[in-house]
């Protein structure tokens, strides 16, 4: 499930993960959120909090609709909260595939993701 942090401002997109984060969620939540920002500033800069009830991602069929492949290159910074050792390690081999800089803070570190996105 997603719910959209209301810090998000600007380019600047905030979101709390709980639970499993699926395909739904992400063309009915973060998708319509993602694509105004996208026509009004050059990138976006997104925080994913994962709460500690995070169960992964279930998101078959997610290149289907071809916003990803389009928009690969306009991700400025990726902050990541919260995550398990093994999802740093995959996420980060995934790295190089993007433009944008990818970040990992503890949940403590919430006030420090969002001033490193603000930068």
């Amino acid at each position: 499930m997603l719910e959209i942090l209301p810090e998000s401002q600007g380019n600047i997109l905030g979101v709390k993960v709980s639970g499993r984060f699926t395909s739904r969620d992400y063309t009915e939540v973060l998708i319509p959120r993602l694509e105004p920002i996208l026509e009004e500033h050059k990138g976006v800069r997104v925080l994913l909090y994962l709460k500690e009830d995070f169960q992964g991602w279930n998101l078959e069929n997610l290149g289907d609709d071809g916003f990803g492949r389009r928009h690969l290159n306009d991700l400025e910074k990726i902050a990541l909260v919260g995550a398990s050792w093994r999802l740093r390690l995959k996420l980060h081999l995934g790295a190089p595939f993007i433009a944008g800089e990818l970040r990992n803070f503890s949940r403590p570190e919430l006030p420090e993701a969002w001033a490193w996105l603000r930068r």
